[in-house]
């Protein structure tokens, strides 16, 4: 029922073990790398993404990146978020040059488990966020602000998926509008201007 669907998706993508493999730089962190980590929805991809990743980068010698359940980002952004499924978010941060490793389905909370089984040095995260509820931020990243090894990164780009998405609206709208500008035109100059040109 409506009620009970979370959206309607049109994705027919199949990730494959091999797939997921041909978008990995296939690296593991070296003996006493300093790893760094940080996480999202990654959700459409963009320049905001790409700039923040490369900034927690640099703050570390072996950068990865934990991408959120579909479920997860739907339950903090709304019924019709994210617009990519998780194996296409997980491929989409995997193919930028930046990113070392990623975690497909990362816990929204932070934990002990998370930052042991990875040896994570650092957890960061950027200063612009889809949802701003400093609260969940606070429980998010309640253990690594514990440990002392949580840092925040003034994100270079403003970019969100949500000012993305708007983009692409407002562009439609004014596509279509101009599209019906055109019809009408075209309609104008067959009823009033069209002459018949002897071609043979």
């Amino acid at each position: 029922s409506a009620s009970t669907s979370r959206h309607v998706t049109v994705s027919r993508f199949m990730p494959t073990s091999r797939r997921i493999v041909q978008f990995s730089s296939g690296k593991s962190a070296p003996l006493g790398a300093r790893i760094v980590y940080i996480d999202g929805a990654f959700d459409l991809f963009h320049v905001g993404h790409v700039e923040i990743l490369k900034k927690a980068k640099q703050a570390g010698d072996f950068l990865l990146v934990g991408v959120h359940t579909d479920e997860d980002v739907c339950e903090r952004r709304g019924p019709h978020l994210p617009i990519m499924t998780l194996h296409e978010r997980a491929l989409s941060v995997l193919s930028c040059r930046y990113v070392d490793e990623v975690v497909i389905g990362a816990p929204m909370e932070i934990a002990e488990d998370l930052l042991t089984t990875f040896n994570i040095s650092l957890v960061v995260t950027g200063t612009v966020h889809e949802t701003c509820s400093r609260d969940s931020e606070r429980q998010r990243y309640a253990v690594p602000q514990e440990r002392g090894i949580f840092q925040r990164l003034d994100s270079p780009d403003t970019m969100t998926s949500a000012k993305l998405i708007e983009r692409i609206m407002a562009n439609r709208a004014l596509f279509e509008a101009r599209q019906a500008r055109k019809v009408k035109s075209e309609g104008e100059y067959y009823k009033t201007s069209k002459q018949y040109l002897q071609e043979i």
